[in-house]
């Protein structure tokens, strides 16, 4: 079992190396989008029931610092449950098993929809939704449960202790964040789904050229550690040079020479694709060169 679980680390690490460097025509930083060769166009349905996990282990594992911290406790007895010891190791693994998931669903949302963008509102969204849909539970069942106590928002400054106003308005921020992330999902996944397609028909059904990469130029700026570029692909059409412009995504050890063989794939609309040839090799600049700042 060892050796498997090696053996697919291994072949995961293999295949994100072999989609990068990340070229785009048209969107830059989060916005990019890939499409792996032979993989279809993405789809959010098979994110959903990891979505729906993610939020419900946030859910559960806010419920101790908004229930024994904030306030919104409904009973003291329910209070003192949440803060025992035992609750609150419980809730320090499932914090653990939270995040995993979560960035699990990040590397899903990723092989599905190629764009770093939709990939980080899918967690988001699982993170905020699961914190804000916790609090309001517990804000309505502490309301329900002392329906004598005024809920005054004015207890936050004024009250010795910390009061359930304040876990409430925590609770709307989480609840902002998520409303956020939900209204910007769908727009963002058509966009990505659009970008997918359009490579997808190139690949099959475009015009092919070979191109050579002729400017590389370093813009100073890392996208979550990976340094971004703008290049120049040259490249003739009918016995004319053409040259067409890209942002370039990559790792530090993945910066590609000026010289590197391209292809550039596109169609008679005025939609383009360009992307390294991989079957001609490539040269790479010294790792490290790129490498993100530390701190």
């Amino acid at each position: 079992m060892r050796n498997v679980a090696e053996g697919q680390q291994e072949h995961e690490q293999q295949e994100h190396i072999e989609t990068l460097p990340l070229f785009s025509t048209t969107d830059t930083n989060g916005r990019m989008t890939l499409l792996r060769p032979g993989r279809r166009v993405g789809r959010a349905a098979p994110l959903l029931p990891q979505l729906l996990v993610a939020a419900a282990l946030w859910a559960l594992t806010g419920s101790v610092p908004f229930g024994a911290l904030l306030g919104l406790a409904p009973t003291p007895a329910i209070n003192m449950l949440l803060g025992h010891p035992v609750t609150v190791c419980v809730a320090v693994a499932l914090l653990f098993v939270a995040i995993g998931v979560t960035v699990g669903l990040y590397s899903r949302a990723i092989e599905q929809f190629g764009q770093i963008r939709v990939a980080g509102l899918f967690a988001t969204l699982a993170v905020a939704g699961g914190l804000a849909v916790d609090a309001g539970v517990l804000l309505l069942w502490t309301l329900t449960s002392d329906s004598s106590r005024p809920f005054d928002l004015e207890a936050i400054a004024t009250s010795p202790t910390i009061p359930q106003e304040l876990g409430a308005l925590i609770g709307a921020g989480f609840a902002l964040w998520a409303t956020i992330a939900l209204l910007r999902l769908p727009g963002s996944i058509a966009h990505a789904r659009r970008r997918q397609s359009d490579i997808e028909r190139l690949r099959a059904e475009g015009s092919s050229f070979a191109g050579t990469l002729t400017v590389v130029s370093f813009t100073n700026r890392w996208l979550s550690n990976y340094p971004m570029f703008t290049v120049e692909v040259g490249y003739i059409v009918d016995g004319a040079p053409r040259v067409i412009s890209a942002q370039m995504r990559t790792t530090a050890d993945r910066v590609p020479v000026v010289g590197s063989r391209m292809l550039v794939l596109t169609d008679g609309r005025g939609t383009t694709h360009v992307e390294l040839d991989r079957s001609n090799g490539a040269t790479f600049e010294p790792d490290g060169k790129y490498a993100a700042p530390d701190g």
